[in-house]
């Protein structure tokens, strides 16, 4: 994955060094916030029911870890909890029991301290059981785990029989809303821009121009970065300016060359 950024960064060099100088349009490069999926648990990947490129929606069936551990963990659980229920059920008639039988002097005090004191340690380990259930539940969902969003499953990182440990990402999706644009502007032109403030975006091969967002300034210049270094500009300080896409364009995809128009500051 890295080779391949390194590979589109250089090709975007290189197309940026082959522009016209007196082209007034502003070069940037299509960029995505990946949202990774992993599970909270480690196990052997059972199935894997998306592939690279597809596209899903929010609530789609992503993978799953073998569950056989966590199912046996949830009936344990639940058997434990059903036996701490009686229990208590049997403590708390002994209590009031005994608390009905203090008032006419027919116990003793110490009797009834011994009852409640049973009853509150049933009742706190039946507490501590029942979050323990809830652990597991929630292991057991994330080992299936579903897109949180809709988007493109941008890459698969394992194949189903492969172990997968705790927090290591199986897929990778790209939601339409985590597309940006980046582009660099001069110092000059950066105090113009204004968050929300409307752009074009152009490319080789879209059929018309798009609208973007202006959604991040950033607020300290840089040096002009390798990736678009030439004659002119290598010793210039920038600002980094990410937008938006108003709309979702299918054309936009990470590491895409794109021309800016800023239109009239």
């Amino acid at each position: 994955m890295k080779n391949i950024w390194i590979l589109l960064l250089l090709l975007l060099a290189v197309f940026l060094v082959g522009c016209d100088p007196t082209d007034n349009k502003i070069h940037g490069y299509v960029e995505g916030e990946f949202v990774r999926i992993a599970p909270t648990s480690q196990g052997l990947l059972e199935t894997l029911s998306v592939e690279r490129g597809q596209t899903v929606k929010a609530g789609d069936a992503l993978f799953s870890i073998d569950l056989t551990d966590l199912i046996a963990q949830k009936k344990s659980a639940q058997a434990q909890i059903s036996r701490l229920e009686t229990e208590f059920i049997t403590a708390k008639k002994d209590y009031d029991r005994f608390l009905l039988l203090i008032k006419t002097g027919a116990t003793s005090a110490t009797k009834l301290e011994s009852a409640e004191t049973t009853r509150n340690n049933i009742q706190a380990n039946l507490e501590i059981a029942s979050q323990s259930l809830a652990q597991i539940e929630n292991k057991l969902h994330d080992a299936a785990p579903s897109a949180p969003k809709s988007g493109i499953v941008q890459e698969t990182y394992y194949e189903v029989g492969e172990y997968i440990n705790q927090g290591q990402a199986v897929v990778s999706l790209l939601p339409a809303e985590n597309i940006k644009i980046r582009f660099f502007v001069a110092q000059e032109v950066a105090p113009k821009l204004q968050l929300n403030q409307s752009i074009s975006v152009s490319c080789d091969g879209c059929q018309a121009p798009m609208e973007a967002v202006i959604s991040y300034i950033a607020p300290n210049s840089e040096y002009t970065p390798p990736v678009i270094y030439s004659v002119e500009s290598r010793d210039k300080l920038v600002f980094l300016i990410e937008a938006k896409p108003s709309e979702y364009h299918e054309s936009l995809r990470p590491g895409l060359p794109v021309s800016i128009e800023l239109g009239e500051l």
